[in-house]
């Protein structure tokens, strides 16, 4: 272990140090992204454990609609308003299992962002065999009758159409027929949001004038077409948006919230395409729940579609997790500078909350990851989107990354991507982008999904969830500096790089910059020192700098390369650091290589102690095992889960101050809180929420009431808080437990903090289950019947056909794999009950959960295969003959019988005697 102090007579160094503001950036209000792609909804849900714990706030999904590519990874939209079914499922599965892994999403406390690609349908289709099938759900084509195949200059409708020499195209200036909102982006056909065709897109009913034109496909009357409006019973939201410089003037807007519990009272309007694009923007966020949007090829269309009808549909659409109203976040694809980003597709004033990718950063991230040690800091630093708006990089615009589905760690987008090296992978630049201001996002490409054909997804980060899937080995390589990014990564951002006799060194191999707090009159407080090296050589490079932190001020290294014989197996790289008496340090950076193997880990991170500690649920019941290894990667959960039977459960943290080195406890832990879920309920009893919405560090926590000590300003070895939970108010299933311990700070100074994180499993009841229309009488040998969870804690079911009296149907003599029903969606099972015989059966549903619990609902029903059993016993005898004789004479018949035996329409003696032929002649 290696410790450095820097000699106080040091003279200061010239050099240039440049302080980039920061707004009021938060840790709870600037989450890890994770852009998680090719997995499954389900196997997402599954995961949802792996990623709480990894550190993440925030999630990107892929396209949810439905593709016109089967397997589509979703940019080629067929139909908007279908997220997939189990007959035909998308490629990433069913709505069923989209809205059980948005659920999951929302209990873990993290924000959900969905790819919408409003610039485009899938690729254009001129035939007339696709008019006449209706063309693309919720579009018209303007065919004519019959329809013909079309040409470029046909009229297309709510489509662009072309000139005599082909269609437009917009991906690249210098081609033919180039025409950035007109033209066609690879060939997928471009809408005309300015097009003013009024339909009811999704007809409900036969015979309405408003309907659009029907196909013998698609855009045909359904009375399932009401869950795709609004209900107009509800009360209307008001939106007054006043416009932008680029499309200016107020425009009012009125908007009927869509009805979650009864989808069938939405009340069809007609509108154009525009229209369909905000119905279904709404509906994401009113019916699906989702946080905001990535906004694919957005410079594609016109800036007024975004500034005038996007932007109001999302305005105070969100809502958050206290209730309040927010304008959604979204952040726009546009493949140009900053300049022309922030002119025309960035609004970020008072009304709309609008981003972008920053693609020009990443690609010079990705330049200085593959120069080898060649390339600048200085060129990452001006590439930046954040540039922008107002020549700083202060975060005030921009999603920072290095790679994405299109610019991935490797492959090339026709087949499925290798797996990428750990050079290709990029840790320093990560880092980078972890540490720095703005919005962080990090890639995961799950590899889940299988693919014949057409786009794959580039790879990412392998490694995001905290292990590498080719060793099946732990790796926190990401994950640690995620959890960084949430105690840390905070304030002001300052780049400054200064070293006696080598100021001109600059930006070249190493940046070091700080995040910090202003303390007003020009005092700053440091929260954290970084050192970032894009050297692929051995060894390290050692840089002094001015820090904001005051004299004599330990600093600890915390993302663990110091300590780590992999980055530095000669112990060169300091553990600690202490700054001198005008507050500089001296730190080493490693570089990317030991020997001959890369390690990708370039970068230090110094900064104080936060308190230390152990996070514990007890008592427990048991453990909901890692899934092995020999489970597919992409649905593996690496973290296992203990389970809460109990009605109380305690909640400790036990502290340890984050320095050993320390003399004393004076900044060690002065208090801690904690939340569950989403926080907001009152878990401690005391009769309120303790800390409101408005707190931008830890909104919806707890304060610990059953036992607070503090270790701070005290000569304890520990502190410890302890809260007694009733299990009451947790749901069934998993539960997402986050504790903050906040390192003890002097005024105006940045709340510097440790998260706990841990997930539970609450087993307190047995998993909720359900037939699903379940029959009361059958009249053939064999019938399907259904299943249903209703609490999603179900992972089997079976179905039983007459479990004898008194029998435990959860035994497995009973609940075994000959029983065992078929899954049919996230919630649904079914299996075929055979070999009926007539007389009265019993159907038993057991259902079980992951931690081996189970529950068991039982159906009576008739088979109804002997006629003569006329009041339905299961038995032939002279109770059935007077039965038949009471209801002849017009007395009562029993259920589902009637005195017109041989169903000719009357009742007669020729009835009574079928009857008797039957009766004689038995079963």
């Amino acid at each position: 272990m290696k410790s450095h102090t820097r000699p106080m007579c040091l003279a200061l160094m010239a050099g240039a140090v440049l302080t980039l503001w920061s707004p009021a950036s938060r840790a709870n209000d600037n989450p890890v992204i994770l852009q998680w792609f090719e997995t499954r909804w389900t196997d997402i849900e599954r995961r949802m454990p792996d990623f709480f714990l990894a550190g993440y706030g925030a999630v990107w999904l892929p396209p949810p609609s439905k593709a016109w590519a089967s397997g589509s990874a979703g940019y080629d939209p067929f139909e908007r308003f279908d997220l997939g079914t189990p007959q035909s499922p998308t490629a990433y599965g069913t709505e069923s299992a989209f809205r059980a892994m948005i659920d999951e999403f929302k209990r873990a406390n993290a924000e959900v962002y969905v790819d919408a690609v409003l610039n485009h349908n899938s690729q254009r289709n001129a035939s007339a065999g696709f008019q006449a099938a209706g063309g693309w759900p919720g579009f018209w084509m303007a065919p004519s009758n019959p329809p013909v195949d079309k040409l470029p200059t046909s009229n297309w409708g709510d489509f662009h159409n072309g000139i005599a020499s082909g269609y437009f195209q917009s991906e690249d200036p210098n081609g033919p027929r180039y025409d950035l909102h007109r033209g066609d982006l690879v060939a997928l056909v471009d809408i005309a949001q300015e097009s003013n065709h009024v339909f009811i897109r999704h007809p409900v009913a036969e015979g309405n004038p408003q309907n659009i034109p029907a196909g013998t496909l698609w855009n045909r009357p359904d009375p399932i077409n009401h869950r795709a409006y609004p209900d107009r019973d509800l009360p209307p939201m008001s939106v007054v948006n006043p416009g932008t410089a680029r499309a200016p003037g107020v425009n009012n807007f009125t908007f009927y919230p869509f009805n979650p519990g009864e989808p069938m009272a939405g009340d069809p309007v007609a509108d154009n395409a525009t229209g369909l694009l905000m119905r279904w923007t709404q509906w994401m966020m009113d019916v699906h729940r989702v946080d905001g949007f990535r906004l694919d090829a957005i410079k594609h269309a016109p800036p007024w579609f975004w500034d005038t009808f996007y932007d109001s549909v999302v305005h105070n659409r969100r809502v958050l997790p206290d209730g309040r109203r927010v304008t959604a976040f979204s952040f726009g694809e546009c493949v140009e500078g900053p300049s022309f980003t922030f002119n025309n597709y960035i609004r970020k004033d008072a009304f709309g909350n609008r981003d972008a990718l920053d693609l020009t950063g990443s690609g010079a991230l990705r330049d200085i990851l593959n120069g080898g040690g060649l390339g600048n800091w200085l060129n990452v630093l001006q590439s930046h989107l954040d540039n922008g708006d107002d020549s700083d990089n202060n975060g005030s615009i921009g999603v920072n990354h290095v790679f994405s589905h299109d610019n991935g760690t490797a492959g090339d987008g026709s087949a499925t991507p290798p797996n990428p090296t750990v050079r290709q992978m990029g840790y320093f630049t990560n880092a980078y982008v972890l540490l720095r201001t703005g919005k962080p996002k990090i890639y995961h490409n799950g590899r889940g999904v299988a693919r014949s054909g057409g786009f794959w997804p580039r790879q990412g980060i392998t490694t995001a969830l905290g292990v590498d899937p080719v060793t099946n080995t732990p790796d926190a390589s990401i994950t640690r500096l995620v959890n960084l990014h949430n105690w840390y990564a905070r304030g002001a951002w300052t780049v400054s790089n200064i070293d006696q006799g080598q100021a001109n060194i600059g930006l070249s191999d190493v940046i070091i910059f700080e995040r910090r707090q202003s303390l007003g009159g020009g005092q700053f407080s440091g929260n954290i020192l970084v050192g970032v090296n894009d050297s692929f050589a051995t060894g390290f490079d050692q840089r002094t700098v001015q820090t904001s932190f005051g004299a004599n001020q330990r600093l600890l290294e915390v993302t663990g390369n110091a300590t780590d014989p992999a980055v530095d197996p000669t112990d060169q790289i300091f553990d600690v650091v202490t700054t001198d008496a005008q507050g500089r340090a001296t730190i080493r950076v490693p570089r990317n290589r030991t020997g001959t193997t890369d390690h990708g880990r370039g970068y230090v991170a110094y900064a104080p102690a936060v308190p230390g500690g152990t996070l514990e649920v007890t008592p427990t019941s048991g453990l909901l095992s890692a899934d092995p290894i020999a489970a597919p990667s992409a649905r593996r959960r690496i973290a296992a889960v203990p389970v809460i039977t109990a009605p109380t459960f305690e909640v400790r943290l036990t502290t340890v101050n984050g320095d050993p080195g320390a003399g004393s406890n004076a900044n060690a832990d002065d208090n801690a809180v904690f939340r569950f879920n989403q926080g907001f309920v009152d878990l401690n009893g005391n009769g309120a929420v303790d800390i409101d919405g408005f707190n931008g560090i830890v909104p919806g926590y707890e304060q610990f009431v059953t036992q607070r000590q503090p270790l701070a300003g005290t000569n304890n070895a520990n502190g410890l808080y302890r809260q007694t939970i009733d299990a009451s108010l947790l749901p069934e299933g998993f539960n997402y437990l986050s504790v903050v311990a906040f390192r003890k700070r002097n005024p105006g100074e940045s709340p510097l903090f440790r998260e706990f994180r841990s997930v539970v499993y609450v087993d307190r009841l047995p998993p909720a289950a359900a037939f699903v229309n379940p029959p009361s009488v059958v009249t053939t040998t064999s019938r399907l019947f259904e299943g249903r969870s209703l609490d999603r804690t179900a992972t089997r079911m079976h179905i039983i056909l007459n479990v004898p009296p008194g029998a435990d149907p959860l035994d497995p003599a009973y609940s075994s794999i000959p029983t065992l029903a078929t899954r049919t969606d996230r919630l649904d099972w079914s299996r075929t009950l055979t070999g009926l015989t007539h007389g009265w059966h019993t159907a038993t549903l057991t259902a079980f959960e992951e931690s081996g619990r189970g529950s068991a609902t039982v159906h009576e029903f008739f088979v109804d295969r002997c006629p003569a059993d006329f009041n339905r016993d299961g038995f032939i005898d002279f109770f059935d003959l007077d039965a038949f004789v009471l209801c002849f004479e017009g007395g009562e018949c029993p259920e589902s019988r009637s005195a017109d035996f041989n169903g000719d329409g009357f009742v007669d003696f020729f009835d009574l005697d079928a009857y008797i032929v039957a009766f004689e002649g038995g079963c």
